[in-house]
C-alpha cells in the first residue's frame, strides 16, 4: 500500500495533462554502483526527493540506506541539516517531449520517499550522514598557483567565444571584452569563492566551479568544476557549473557539498558528480549522453 500511495502523490506532482504520458515503475533493484557514494537529489515541492539517472544505475541508496538533507532558504542560506532513510524508491521515465521544460521532473531518474520527510525552498539530498558544512581556508598557494591554469582556459574560451560570436564592430568587440574579462581583467577569476579541502595522508586541496558567462545556446561550454591540489595544479575537473556549499568530514579527509551531490574522494582520485544533475536542459550540451543512454 506504501508503494501505490506514493506513486499516487509522486503522480499529483506532474503537470496535470501529462501525467497519462509518464512511467512511474516499481524498483528494478540495480546492482551497487560506485557512482552511487557521489550521487545527489533534489526535493520537489511535495517532499519527494528526484534524482537525475539517465540509464538507472546509480541511485543514491536503497531502501533503508540514509540520507543527508541541507534545506536552504532564498540567497542559498542554509536553514537546517535533516538525517532522513529512504523509506521506498520508483524509477522515473517521463516522455522525451518533457526534455525542453528543464524542470525538476523532466529527467529520468528516481524518487525517493524519505522518512521523516522534509519540505524547502531549495534542498540537495547526498547519500550518507553529514553534518553542517564548514567553510575550510585554503592551502596558501593555492589560489595563486590556478592562476595560470584558470587563465589558459579563459583565453582559449575568449577565443572560442569570439569566433562564435563575430562581432561586427570594435565597439562591439569591445563590449564582448569588458563584458567576458570583468573589471580587472581577470574573468572575475577573483569572485571566484574557494573551498579548502583536506585529503588523505595530510593533503590539502581546494574546490572550486566557475562560469566564463559565455555559455548561449550553441556555444562552447566554458563552465567548469575543479579540484586543485595545494600549489593551484588541478587534480580532478568536470564541465558545468554547480554550486559548492562547504566541506564535510568524510572518514578520514572532507568531502565538498554541492547542488548535484558530493565530491568525494574514492581511495585514488577525487570524483566530481556529474553536472547534468544541476542543469538537465543543458545536459546534451554540457556532458556527452552515457554509454547507452537514448536523448
Amino acid at each position: 500500500m506504501r508503494r501505490y500511495g506514493t506513486i499516487a502523490v509522486i503522480t499529483l506532482c506532474l503537470p496535470p495533462a501529462l501525467n497519462a504520458q509518464a512511467r512511474v515503475m516499481s524498483d528494478p533493484m540495480p546492482p551497487h554502483a560506485q557512482e552511487s557514494r557521489y550521487a545527489g537529489a533534489r526535493l520537489m515541492r511535495s517532499g519527494i526527493a528526484s534524482q537525475f539517472d539517465s540509464l538507472g544505475r546509480t541511485p543514491l541508496g536503497h531502501m533503508g540506506d540514509s540520507v543527508t538533507a541541507y534545506l536552504f532558504t532564498y540567497n542559498d542560506q542554509l536553514r537546517r541539516v535533516v538525517h532522513a532513510r529512504i523509506a521506498s524508491r520508483q524509477r522515473f521515465q517521463p516522455p522525451v517531449s518533457w526534455r525542453s521544460a528543464c524542470d525538476e521532473v523532466a529527467h529520468p531518474g528516481w524518487f525517493f520517499n524519505l522518512a521523516p520527510a522534509s519540505r524547502a525552498l531549495f534542498a540537495v539530498v547526498v547519500p550518507g550522514v553529514f553534518g553542517q558544512p564548514a567553510v575550510n581556508e585554503l592551502p596558501p598557494a593555492a589560489r595563486s598557483g590556478v592562476w595560470q591554469f584558470f587563465h589558459a582556459v579563459a583565453d582559449s574560451s575568449w577565443r572560442a567565444y569570439l569566433a562564435f560570436r563575430k562581432p561586427a564592430t570594435d565597439r562591439a568587440s569591445e563590449f564582448m571584452w569588458r563584458d567576458f574579462w570583468g573589471p580587472k581583467d581577470d574573468a572575475r577569476f577573483s569572485l571566484i569563492r574557494m573551498f579548502g579541502l583536506r585529503g588523505t595522508e595530510g593533503r590539502t586541496y581546494t574546490a572550486f566551479s566557475f562560469a566564463m558567462r559565455d555559455d548561449y545556446p550553441g556555444a562552447p561550454n566554458t563552465a567548469r568544476t575543479w579540484v586543485v591540489d595545494a600549489w593551484g595544479y588541478p587534480v580532478a575537473s568536470a564541465l558545468g557549473n554547480i554550486d559548492l556549499y562547504g566541506t564535510v568530514a568524510d572518514g578520514g579527509g572532507d568531502a565538498v557539498v554541492t547542488s548535484s551531490g558530493l565530491i568525494r574522494w574514492d581511495g585514488t582520485q577525487w570524483q566530481i558528480p556529474p553536472v547534468y544533475s544541476e542543469e538537465p536542459c543543458l545536459y546534451h550540451r554540457t556532458m556527452p549522453l552515457p554509454p547507452g543512454a537514448h536523448p
